[in-house]
C-alpha cells in the first residue's frame, strides 16, 4: 500500500521517484530502531522479566492455596503479575520477530505492540483496588468481610481485562481502517485523522489511569494515618528497656513500594501520552516516525524494568513469598528447621521465663505469708479468740 493512501503528510512528495526514495531511506532507519530498540536492548530484560513474574505467580498461587496470607490481596498482586508477563512475553514475540525477520514489516510491530500495555492496566487496577480495600478495612471494618469477598475480587479482575480486551481491539479496529486497502477505500481513514484520534484517545485514558492510580493511594495512606494517630491517642507511649520510644511501622509500607515504582518508572511512558495528546501538529509522529519509534522503544525499557523489580523486592520483603519460592528449589527441610527452631527456641525461653516466674511468685507467697502470720506470742494470745489466724488462712 503506498505512503500516499494511508495519509496526506507527504503532499509535497509529488514525483514517484522521490516517494520511493523516501520509503527506502525510512525503511531503513526505521529497521535499525527496531533491530535495537526492540530487539537487542529488550531481549535480555524480557527473558528476566517473563521469569521473575511466572516465579512469583507460581509462589503467589501457592501461598494463596495454603490459605497463608490474604486470599483477597495476593489475588489482586498475581492479577498485576498476569499483565506483567503478559508484556514481557510480548516483548519477547517482538524480539524474536524484529531479529529473525529480514524484511520488518512494521505493522506487524504495531499488531504485537497492541498487547504490551496489559501490565499498565493490570497494576492500575490491582494498586487501585488494593487502595481501596486497605481504605475500607479503616473506614467501615465491620462492614469489609461482607461487602469485598472474594468473589467480588474476581468479578473486579475479569473487569479490568475485559477492557483491556476492549482498547486492544478498538486499536486493531482503527488500523485495519487505515491500513488495509479496501477497508481504507471504504472508510476514508488517514493516519492524521482516525488514528491518531484513536491513539489521542487512548494515551489520554492511560494519563487519566496513571494520575488516579497515584491519587487513590496517597488519599488511602492520608486516611490510614489520621486512624492510626486517631488510635494511639488513646494509648499510652510504649518505650523500650533504654526509655526511647518505639516506632510504628507504617501498615502501607509493602504496598508502597509496589506503588513507587509504578510512580517513577511510568514517568516517563505518562509524560509520552500527554505530550502526544497535546501534540497540535496531525502530521508530527508520521514525518518523524523513527525518531518517535526510538523514543517510544527507550520508554518500553523502564516499563519493563518495573515488571522485575516489583517482584524482587515482593520476594525480599515478604516471609510467605521467600518461603514459596525457596519451597520451588527443594528448600522445604531448611524452612522447616527454621521455623521448628524458631518454636522451640521460643517454648524454651518462655518456659526458662515462666519458671523464673513461678519461683518469685512463690517466694512472694512465702514471704507475704510469712507477714501476714501473727507471732508465737501473738498466736497464743489469739487462740482465745480463734478467729484472726484461722480467717487469714483461709483468705489465703
Amino acid at each position: 500500500m503506498s505512503a500516499n493512501q494511508r495519509t496526506d503528510c507527504f503532499f509535497n512528495l509529488t514525483t514517484p521517484e522521490r516517494i520511493d526514495l523516501f520509503r527506502r531511506r525510512q525503511a531503513l532507519r526505521v529497521e535499525h530502531v527496531f533491530r535495537t530498540f526492540y530487539g537487542w536492548a529488550m531481549l535480555p530484560l524480557a527473558i528476566c522479566g517473563a521469569i521473575a513474574t511466572i516465579v512469583f505467580i507460581i509462589c503467589c498461587y501457592k501461598a494463596i492455596k495454603t490459605r497463608r496470607v490474604s486470599r483477597k490481596c495476593y489475588a489482586l498482586l498475581m492479577n498485576r503479575a498476569i499483565g506483567d508477563a503478559l508484556t514481557c512475553c510480548s516483548a519477547l514475540v517482538t524480539c524474536t520477530y524484529v531479529l529473525t525477520w529480514h524484511d520488518i514489516n512494521r505493522d506487524m510491530v504495531v499488531v504485537i505492540e497492541s498487547f504490551f500495555i496489559g501490565s499498565f492496566w493490570s497494576a492500575m487496577v490491582s494498586y487501585c483496588s488494593l487502595s481501596v480495600l486497605k481504605l475500607f478495612a479503616v473506614w467501615k471494618p465491620f462492614h469489609y468481610r461482607k461487602w469485598f469477598t472474594m468473589r467480588r475480587c474476581v468479578n473486579l479482575m475479569i473487569i479490568s481485562w475485559t477492557i483491556l480486551v476492549l482498547m486492544v481491539s478498538y486499536t486493531l479496529a482503527v488500523s485495519a481502517l487505515v491500513k488495509i486497502p479496501d477497508l481504507n477505500a471504504w472508510s476514508g481513514c488517514k493516519a492524521e485523522t482516525c488514528l491518531r484520534n484513536m491513539y489521542r484517545s487512548r494515551n489520554l485514558m492511560t494519563a487519566s489511569v496513571y494520575c488516579f492510580t497515584i491519587i487513590v493511594f496517597v488519599v488511602t495512606c492520608f486516611f490510614i494515618r489520621k486512624a492510626q494517630n486517631f488510635s494511639n491517642s488513646f494509648k499510652k507511649r510504649e518505650k523500650d528497656g533504654g526509655g526511647r520510644i518505639r516506632m510504628v511501622r507504617f501498615p502501607l509500607w509493602k504496598l508502597a513500594l509496589n506503588v513507587g515504582t509504578f510512580a517513577i518508572l511510568m514517568v516517563p511512558y505518562a509524560i509520552w501520552c500527554i505530550g502526544l495528546v497535546l501534540n497540535p501538529y496531525p502530521c508530527l509522529f508520521q514525518r518523524n516516525y523513527a525518531e518517535m519509534m526510538r523514543l517510544l522503544g527507550c520508554i518500553r525499557l523502564f516499563l519493563v524494568i518495573r515488571c522485575i523489580l516489583d517482584p524482587l523486592l515482593a520476594f525480599f520483603t515478604d516471609f510467605q513469598l521467600r518461603r514459596g519460592l525457596l519451597e520451588i528449589f527443594g528448600q522445604q527441610r531448611r524452612v522447616g528447621d527454621q521455623r521448628s527452631t524458631f518454636k522451640q527456641s521460643y517454648s524454651s525461653s518462655s518456659a526458662d521465663q515462666n519458671s523464673v516466674i513461678d519461683r518469685s511468685t512463690r517466694s512472694q507467697t512465702v514471704t507475704t505469708i510469712a507477714s501476714s502470720l501473727p507471732s508465737t506470742k501473738d498466736k497464743k494470745s489469739a487462740s482465745f479468740g480463734g478467729l484472726e489466724v484461722d480467717r487469714k488462712v483461709e483468705r489465703f
